[in-house]
């Protein structure tokens, strides 16, 4: 560029960009300008957008180098939010919230883990057992002990994603919860709690008492 010429259009966006970043922080900038310093905009679609497509969706829409830093990105995120500490304690559904938040929630399909607890309810173990797709996802009760028993667990909580964002319980959810409360008495494995896990919010079926069936009957 020769002396004294100014940068022009996206170049000279960009120089503001970065230096607002660096005088004031990330917190200072929109979401299409950090997506911008990526390199994944301008033309990307808005956040919330871009968490639930699927990689050729994104692709659609940004092509496929984009696409690519805009899914390590959106894993990235992820990761960082993820508790460090690798047994951590779920005493309470908005631990189990917290824990989980991060790897269910934005999903594009159904996922479902179940969560390994010691006596003293730290985890021994989790697992995602099946992957749905955006409207619903299979699940085998045997899939849901089989880790439990290979850990030893105490007890068990299990946990889905929404991708609708709503969090509330399909009757097909409470009929699962059901049928894993009662393999759950025969197996001396209790289902402490399932939680549904939806756009920012979740609903923990044991607090409004779905998983308080009783044993099979004999």
């Amino acid at each position: 560029m020769a002396r004294g010429k100014k940068p022009s259009g996206r170049r000279a966006r960009a120089q503001d960009i970065k230096k607002r970043l660096e005088q004031l922080g990330p917190e200072a900038l929109s979401d299409s300008e950090l997506l911008e310093l990526l390199g994944i905009g301008p033309g990307a679609p808005d956040l919330l957008q871009l968490i639930h497509h699927s990689f050729l969706g994104l692709a659609a829409h940004l092509g496929r180098r984009r696409a690519t830093l805009a899914h390590a990105a959106i894993e990235l995120g992820r990761r960082s939010l993820r508790v460090r500490d690798t047994r951590p304690r779920l005493a309470t559904p908005e631990d189990t919230y917290r824990y989980l938040a991060p790897v269910l929630a934005g999903r594009n399909r159904e996922r479902f883990h179940v969560l390994a607890l010691s006596s003293g309810r730290s985890l021994l173990a989790d697992v995602e057992v099946a992957q749905g797709t955006r409207d619903g996802c299979t699940v085998d009760p045997r899939e849901i002990f089989g880790a439990a028993l290979h850990v030893r667990a105490s007890a068990v909580v299990l946990a889905h994603c929404h991708p609708s964002g709503e969090s509330m319980p399909s009757e097909h959810d409470i009929l699962l919860t059901r049928q894993a409360v009662q393999a759950g008495h025969l197996l001396c494995i209790p289902v402490m709690d399932h939680l549904v896990i939806g756009a920012g919010n979740y609903v923990s079926m044991g607090a409004h008492g779905l998983c308080d069936f009783g044993p099979p009957a004999a």
